[in-house]
């Protein structure tokens, strides 16, 4: 448990110390990842059960294109934020 703990710490950490920005993209990755890992169990619980897909996939590709967009939404910030930043 430390490790990761340590793990986490180093990166939010940067130069000048702990960075709000590098927090708030690790935070949105790993909501990001389990908000991804739900269409995931949901079609294979379906298949499993059902031996057939009859899931809305639009709605589905919908879902994952909005996590994504919250993926690019938190990157372009941090990229955006540090674009005239001196190292």
């Amino acid at each position: 448990m430390k490790t990761i703990f340590n793990f986490l710490t180093k990166l939010v950490q940067n130069n000048t110390g702990v960075s709000s920005k590098n927090f708030f993209l690790v935070v949105v990755t790993f909501i990001g990842l389990i908000l991804l890992l739900i269409p995931a169990i949901v079609l294979l619980v379906e298949v499993f059960y059902n031996h057939t897909i009859q899931t809305n996939l639009q709605g589905m590709a919908a879902y994952i294109g909005s996590v994504a967009s919250v993926f690019a939404t938190a990157g372009i910030t941090k990229a955006w934020s540090e674009k005239y930043e001196k190292k």
